[in-house]
């Protein structure tokens, strides 16, 4: 059953009441408790010191572009292995005053722990650092806080000036290691040039072009060759003695001239004389002598011609020879043989220069692509060596910066100040938490007990649970001797909450005025 809270309240109340001496007894000893813990309690003082950190690395800004370095993530991280380093720290034990005495070598490590616990390293944002350090003396903590700060920044300055050293060295490796390619490369590309003539640059078009022109001048030569032995072919027929030329020049022609001209004479000399007549038969004889002659000279020639034609050759009569056109034919068929001679010899001595062509463009196709390659070798470590050497230069005037302390890195943001107010838990602290856990504890206590005591204090549990019903509720009767008893027990229990607020006042007024 659901008991409402109005009703759960004044039975807690009326339960309080009840137990009155029991809570009045546990809130003085839970306040004066508190109190004691709190007067006694050591006061603790924090001085911090926030320092900007340039968070950029010497070495990527050099590379940038090149390669890429390494990036802090966690400055804080870093910063905790400086401080807590023990250079850092035993710094700070003679310069804050702590080894105040002759100390064992354990005494002084232990030492060294008890700073490193008191030291809190944090990041307020992406370039911010935080350095804080607590102590029960604030001119102690002071003076290790803004130690610890200075030395931080001191073994920062000695890190970026060994980072540039060390940039400076790692970049002057890498142009002496790619100064050594690059001469490897370079002497390769020589070596590959004097073995192989061909791999020139441009040879590859000239001997492109040489391959066209030799191609045209063949094609040329060999047009005219064709034409050289068409029109040797032409002279030939002309000069083989079968043309009408040479029938009317032959030595037949001119016997039969000869007699066509004597027997016309005959016939006009037979219209004045006689057959007897000297002049006439002189004439017959003559005619009948050529006619001998002409039969004689065409047996002859048929025989030259039978021979001609089992040699292979051709007749060519001593007329034909004699004949001024028959001499210009032939000198026209001797130049034409000298021209085709000269052009077979022109074709093959172009076609030799041609497939040499063919064979060096052969060559210069196998050798580009090592040529390629080697040439990229050498352009990619020419133009890396050349940026490196430009930032070996940035490197080493990066370096006299930081050897010169021209190039800070770290820089005090907010200077360590001398704490003047405790911070954690304080006197005040102990003694409102005396006061209200005095009064929480022994209520909540009683409260706890009201859930799980089993006796019944509510009528509606009887009357839901037990299904009785409830005709009237009645308090409980208190007698004259009982009040006067309640109201003298009163009275001590506030004459005791009064001491306990005096003492919390007087002391409270001794921690004030510090003689407590």
């Amino acid at each position: 059953m659901q008991i409402p809270f109005d009703e759960i309240l004044k039975a807690l109340i009326a339960e309080c009441y009840n137990k009155r001496n029991a809570i009045v007894t546990a809130f003085v000893i839970i306040s004066l408790s508190f109190l004691a813990v709190g007067t006694i309690w050591p006061k603790k003082y924090t001085s911090f010191s926030i320092i900007h950190v340039d968070q950029t690395n010497i070495l990527q800004s050099l590379m940038r572009g090149t390669a890429e370095a390494t990036q802090a993530v966690d400055q804080g991280a870093n910063a905790r292995e400086i401080i807590y380093g023990d250079r850092i720290i035993s710094g700070i034990l003679k310069d804050a005053s702590w080894l105040s005495g002759k100390l064992t070598d354990v005494e002084e490590e232990q030492l060294k722990q008890d700073i490193k616990k008191q030291i809190k390293v944090e990041n307020l944002g992406e370039n911010l650092l935080k350095i804080s350090y607590r102590d029960s003396l604030p001119s102690r903590a002071f003076v290790t806080a803004k130690r610890l700060a200075e030395l931080f920044i001191e073994e920062g300055e000695k890190a970026k000036s060994k980072e540039s050293q060390a940039a400076y060295d790692f970049i002057d490796m890498q142009v002496k290691s790619y100064l050594e390619k690059l001469t490897a490369v370079e002497n390769s590309l020589r070596n590959f040039r004097s073995d192989n003539p061909d791999s020139r640059p441009g040879l590859e078009a000239e001997v492109s072009t040489r391959i066209s022109r030799y191609q045209r001048e063949i094609e040329r030569a060999r047009l005219a060759l064709s034409e050289a032995e068409i029109r040797e072919k032409s002279l030939d027929k002309q000069l083989s003695g079968e043309a009408a030329i040479t029938i009317s020049q032959s030595k037949e022609g001119q016997y039969r001239s000869k007699i066509a001209e004597l027997q016309e004479k005959l016939e006009r000399m037979r219209l004045d004389y006689k057959d007897t007549y000297p002049d006439i038969v002189r004439i017959k004889h003559q005619i009948i002598d050529l006619k001998s002659s002409m039969a004689e000279e065409i047996t002859r020639r048929k025989e030259a011609k039978k021979n001609a034609k089992l040699k292979g050759g051709t007749f060519i009569d001593e007329s034909i020879l004699l004949n001024p056109i028959y001499q210009q034919l032939r000198g026209k068929a001797a130049s034409t043989e000298t021209e085709i001679v000269t052009l077979k010899a022109r074709i093959s001595e172009m076609t030799k220069l041609l497939k040499k062509e063919y064979e060096r463009a052969k060559n210069i196709h196998g050798s580009k692509a090592a040529l390629s390659q080697l040439t990229r070798d050498y352009d990619v470590n020419q133009s890396i060596y050349q940026d490196l050497l430009r930032r070996r230069e940035n490197a080493r005037v990066s370096k006299s910066l930081d050897q010169e302390r021209s190039g800070l890195t770290f820089e005090i943001q907010e200077p360590a100040k001398l704490p003047l107010i405790p911070t954690g838990i304080r006197f005040l602290h102990f003694a409102l938490a005396g006061l209200v856990l005095g009064i929480v504890i022994p209520v909540g206590i009683i409260f706890m007990v009201l859930q799980v005591d089993p006796r019944i204090r509510f009528s509606q549990i009887i009357s839901s649970e037990l299904d009785i019903p409830v005709l009237v509720e009645s308090r409980t009767i208190t007698s004259y001797s009982e009040l006067y008893n309640t109201k003298i027990n009163l009275l001590i229990l506030v004459s005791v909450l009064t001491v306990v607020f005096v003492i919390y006042g007087y002391v409270a007024w001794l921690k004030v005025t510090g003689k407590l």
